[in-house]
């Protein structure tokens, strides 16, 4: 791992952004660049995590880029992570994975472990232009072609499912639509607890589509996905799979234990 970024950007990145200057920066800048704000976007910010969006363009080179910073937790939790379990490699090294695979994720560009002089590590990837959250467009009115996002939707979660790939967390703002023309483009992001197996894995499809199904009860949507996704995702399967994906188990299930948090709310 080099420590001069924009080097390893440069490298990386070359052939689908050339980079306009020399600038480097070093891994220890980040933190005071977070801090600062002027040429990062914070999009979210809690006590493990800060994830938001590095302008590129005002420190010198061609692109935004997404910035992942896995945050201190105190000594104890600093020393595990960097003898034993790195997040931000974690995180590189499954999303490396599942990009080449051809799978439709962020491009990785490099991460940074913790050390001594910096106790938070970074996940660094590419940003998805012109891009919004399925969650969004949903609480935002966009969702104006219901049938349409469901087919586009059910291809690319059977497709990933069929590679191989199990998401862990697949909440609606985990799911990156982008438009291009007539063109709907899927991603996934948040990929910290994702996995790739050789074959699909009938567990991980049930617990993502589970996640899916949560989701779409929190946001009032159990209509669109009972009566449009989940037909459309069905049909995608090819048949040895769809006849072990036991849908009722699932909606069964995720209902159950919905109900059982909404009761808990209200006493």
């Amino acid at each position: 791992m080099t420590s001069h970024f924009c080097r390893y950007l440069r490298g990386v990145m070359s052939g689908s952004q050339s980079f306009q200057s020399s600038f480097q920066l070093l891994p220890e800048d980040l933190d005071s660049i977070i801090g600062k704000g002027g040429a990062f976007i914070l999009a979210k910010h809690d006590r493990t995590t800060t994830v938001g969006i590095l302008k590129g363009r005002v420190l010198g080179f061609g692109q935004d880029l997404l910035i992942k910073r896995f945050n201190s937790r105190g000594f104890l939790d600093f020393v595990f992570r960097s003898l034993f379990f790195s997040r931000a490699k974690r995180l590189w090294n499954i999303n490396q994975r599942l990009f080449a695979r051809g799978l439709p994720v962020p491009r990785p560009v490099c991460y940074f472990r913790p050390s001594f002089r910096r106790k938070n590590s970074f996940f660094i990837s590419s940003l998805i232009e012109n891009s919004r959250n399925l969650g969004d467009i949903y609480k935002r009115g966009l969702f104006r072609e219901p049938e349409k996002f469901a087919v586009v939707l059910g291809k690319a979660i059977s497709a990933w499912h069929m590679a191989g790939a199990v998401h862990g967390d697949l909440k609606w703002s985990n799911i990156m639509m982008q438009s291009n023309a007539d063109q709907i483009n899927i991603f996934f992001i948040d990929l910290d607890q994702a996995k790739l197996y050789g074959t699909p894995k009938i567990r991980g499809i049930e617990k993502d589509l589970s996640r899916f199904y949560r989701y779409g009860l929190e946001l009032g949507a159990e209509e669109w996905v009972e009566s449009e996704f989940f037909p459309a995702y069905m049909e995608m399967l090819p048949s040895v799979i769809k006849n072990r994906v036991d849908l009722v188990r699932v909606k069964e299930k995720t209902r159950k234990n919905w109900d059982k948090k909404k009761r808990r709310k209200s006493i």
